[in-house]
């Protein structure tokens, strides 16, 4: 509460006039941060189709938001409250959803066929190496974004390819 008071340049007890308990504002905390990442998602769908391959680097490079130093331990600690309280999990598990849905219809027929039997094993990697990255900007002050986007640029490019025969 103490960070997030900071960052709103609140009191604590400001900031609960607005809000019931802690968990409505570990919510609106989930909710905010993903529609304003689906925003960018679909900004860049709008902006750079030309190519499957430019539209996937428009994609992937909406990450930068995502594992930005300040953005990132919030996220994790969203993700741990998530793991401790019911309410939270669910909010987490529609992002999750969603999430899973933007990338089907917009990342997934941009690459190419991939047999069905295997499109959720890769979601679920590129679900795994995006909660991966915001871990590790958290745990590592001095960790290079840009690297850590690098390597996820790679990851995404060969898991929504099919491998050759």
């Amino acid at each position: 509460m103490s960070r997030i008071a900071a960052a709103a340049d609140m009191s604590a007890g400001h900031i609960y006039q607005y809000f019931d308990n802690k968990e409505a504002i570990i919510i609106a905390l989930a909710e905010r941060r993903f529609s304003g990442f689906e925003d960018l998602l679909a900004a860049a769908e709008k902006n750079d189709q030309a190519t499957s391959s430019s539209f996937m680097d428009a994609w992937i490079s909406q990450f930068a938001w995502w594992i930005d130093p300040v953005r990132a331990p919030l996220t994790l600690e969203i993700m741990s409250e998530a793991g401790r309280n019911p309410k939270v999990a669910n909010v987490v598990k529609r992002i999750d959803r969603r999430f899973r849905d933007i990338m089907r219809e917009n990342l997934l027929p941009s690459s190419g066929h991939i047999p069905e039997r295997e499109v959720d094993d890769r979601l679920e990697a590129i679900v795994m190496l995006s909660h991966g990255m915001t871990s590790r900007m958290t745990a590592e002050r001095g960790a290079d974004p840009k690297r850590i986007l690098a390597a996820f640029r790679l990851a995404v490019h060969n898991l929504v390819r099919m491998p050759p025969s």
